[in-house]
């Protein structure tokens, strides 16, 4: 909430109760994920890998803050995003869309609404500042969960340090399975029993922790 000549300027329509999220609410101005450049040493790695995901995106930041870098960045960001007062950034193009004007005007109308809920016209440089570091940027969806034929009540920004991407098999149960699909000495290919791939996000708010600072 601000306050501006002793009136205070606030959300006319605050969240529901039963819209819950995990993730925290943030000011989401870019200034709790990303530092400025600086003068600084650094190091050379010899074996030029990285472990994890986390140390990956912690790498890209530690770049980022090279003046040099940094500067580069601030171009690339300038040259993808112009800013205008009386027009937004980004807009959508259903010119080849093969659909009626009534769904147009529909796809439109939640194009917007979303891009209000980003504030996109004020935030679209940090947005795609923190994308084009990390590599990726993540949003949670947070609905009502008594109303969620509402929609989407609200997006909060998720550091991508606290995000982690799964993928794997899912288990079977082979005994269960008829015996025509247990069949890999067969020289159709057809007849191989293909692996089901599960693919999910993990959410840890403890992991940033783990930065060195």
């Amino acid at each position: 909430m601000a306050k501006l000549f002793g009136f205070s300027i606030e959300d006319s329509e605050p969240l529901s109760p039963g819209a819950v999220s995990p993730v925290p609410q943030n000011n989401e101005d870019g200034v709790d994920h990303y530092l400025s450049s600086g003068f600084f040493g650094s190091y050379v790695d010899i074996e030029g890998v990285y472990r994890t995901e986390f140390e990956l995106i912690k790498r890209y930041r530690e770049m980022s803050l090279h003046p040099e870098v940094d500067s580069a960045i601030e171009d690339i960001v300038n040259e993808a995003i112009v800013s205008d007062t009386n027009d937004s950034p980004i807009q959508i193009d259903l010119d080849n869309l093969n659909a009626s004007d009534g769904i147009k005007k529909k796809i439109r109308q939640e194009f917007k609404y979303l891009l209000d809920l980003l504030d996109f016209d004020k935030k679209s440089h940090e947005i795609y500042r923190n994308w084009y570091i990390d590599g990726r940027i993540y949003y949670h969806k947070v609905i009502d969960l008594k109303n969620p034929h509402e929609g989407i009540k609200e997006l909060r920004y998720i550091d991508a340090m606290k995000m982690r991407y799964i993928r794997q098999n899912k288990k079977k149960d082979n005994k269960n399975l008829p015996i025509n699909t247990q069949r890999f000495g067969s020289d159709n290919p057809m007849d191989y029993d293909f692996p089901e791939i599960e693919e999910y996000f993990i959410y840890n708010p403890k992991v940033i922790n783990q930065q060195v600072t």
